[in-house]
Parts: C-alpha cells; structure tokens; sequence
C-alpha cells in the first residue's frame, strides 16, 4: 500500500469517528419534507360539490331560503267559480294566487273548443258568457300563465244560464151570448184549447178552469199573447168569426192574477188568468 493511499484512509477513519450522528441525519433527510409541511392539510371546502352534503335538520339559512323559495314558485293556484246566472248567461269569477293572464275555456261536451279572454294580467276577474241562444249546461274552466311563464287551471265548472217557466191558468171563463149560438177557442204558446164549443147557447155559457202546460221563457221574455178566436150565428145569418189577441204580462218570478174582459161580434169573454213564472 502506497503512502498516500494510507494518509487518505486514516482521514477517513477520523470523520466516521466524530462526525457519524450528523452524517447520518444529512443522510436520511428527506428534501421532499418541507414542501408536505408547507401545503394545505385538509381540502378546502370550496372544492367539495354542494350536493356531497348531507341534509340535515341544521341546515344554514341560506339552504331554509333555497327551499322556501321554491315551494311557493313551482305553480300557480286558480279557482274559479259560477257568481251569477243571468237569463241571457253566466258570470265567471276567478281568484289566482298571483297575477295572471287569463282565459275561460268552456263547450257543450267539455272545457274546449271556445274561449273568452279577462281583463288583465290580475289576481282576479269576472266576465260574463253569453247562453241566450241555447238552454243547454256548458262545462268551464280558468286557466292562466304568469310573467316568466308559469301556468295554472282551475277545476271544471258545468252551469246553464237562469231558465224561466210559465203556466197560465184561466181560473174562470164565461161567455155572454145574447142571441143565437157562440163558442170562444183559446190559444196560448203553441197550444190550442176550446173551452165553449162554437154552438153552444145563450144567454150565457161557462167553461170548466183550466191551465196551459208550462213552457220556458226566452232571456228577457216580459209577455206573451193569449188569442181568444169568437165564434157566432144567429140564424138565418152565415157564422161568424174573429180573433182578438190578449197580451198577458209575466212577472219576473212569482205569481200574478188579473181579470179581462173582451168584447167581439156581439159577444162577451169574461176570464180571470192566473200567470205563474218560475226560475231554475
């Protein structure tokens, strides 16, 4: 072994000897360490998705609001009902929980195929649809759209406009025949009664009461005509006849009672009329 080689071995010795416990930590010292020790120990809640968390009786104000919000913006609540019936239609009101643009549907078989629009948008409206022509129920409902686009519809409705019925009963009935023979037909709204035949006789003749069969009102109906047709001869002249047309009033509901007296070709009708109007 060269002296040399022995002077550096000898060096070597020396270090080991007093320097091993430093070597050894220079030695196992990770360098990656101090970059762990510097990051973040945890993930920050910023990066977790919203929906990771569970839901819970404590949840923060800002999620109770979330909630609230949408419970009471998912639909619109409409209802709508019958206010009025009217001779000539129906009035429909509807009430919504929110301002709406409304419109009524309504037809014969269903709610389709016809439509009124209200007034609006509004929370509330009524209009009149118009049945004078038909007697006929119809089926109705209110459907509406708000502002950004919702829509609700109320439940379907079936009425008819207010339907007026009359009877009119002659409660008494004579007939003044000063000379020869007569007899006195009545006709009333499409119906024919003869209560004195044409040859009955003098000096008077009386006819058993009697009533016409009830028969309903067109809207706005306030009268109607009862013709009295006479019918007269005394011989050796030709029979002769004439029809005098009575105008009988109605009373809007209700009953009203009255007596006539109508002279023609030399006869006299007494009568006392009863007219009776009800509604449904």
């Amino acid at each position: 072994m060269s002296r040399r080689l022995l002077v550096i071995l000898v060096a070597l010795g020396v270090l080991a000897t007093g320097g091993g416990a430093a070597g050894a930590l220079l030695l196992a010292r990770d360098p990656g360490d101090d970059a762990a020790v510097a990051g973040p120990t945890t993930i920050p809640e910023t990066t977790a998705p919203v929906t990771s968390e569970p839901a819970s009786s404590t949840s923060s104000s800002s999620t109770t609001s979330s909630s609230s919000t949408t419970s009471t913006t998912t639909g619109v609540s409409v209802q709508a009902r019958v206010v009025q019936r009217l001779e000539d239609g129906v009035v429909v009101r509807y009430d919504a929980s929110e301002p709406i643009s409304a419109v009524l549907l309504w037809g014969f078989s269903g709610p389709s195929g016809n439509q009124l629009r209200f007034a609006g948008p509004a929370r509330q409206g009524s209009l009149k649809l118009a049945l004078a022509r038909t007697t006929r129920p119809v089926s109705m409902r209110v459907t509406g759209q708000t502002a950004d686009g919702r829509t609700g519809t109320s439940g379907t409705l079936t009425a008819r406009r207010l339907l007026r019925q009359v009877v009119l009963e002659v409660q008494a009935l004579s007939l003044d025949i000063p000379n020869g023979t007569g007899g006195l037909a009545t006709t009333f709204r499409g119906t024919t009664f003869t209560p004195i035949g044409p040859a009955s006789d003098g000096p008077t003749a009386t006819a058993q009461p009697f009533a016409f069969p009830a028969t309903l009102l067109g809207a706005g109906q306030r009268s109607g005509t009862l013709t009295l047709r006479f019918v007269a001869q005394v011989a050796p002249n030709p029979q002769r006849t004439r029809a005098v047309n009575l105008a009988i009033p109605f009373p809007r509901s209700g009953q009203t009672t009255f007596s006539r007296n109508v002279p023609a070709i030399g006869l006299t009708a007494h009568l006392r009329l009863r007219v009776t109007v009800t509604t449904r």
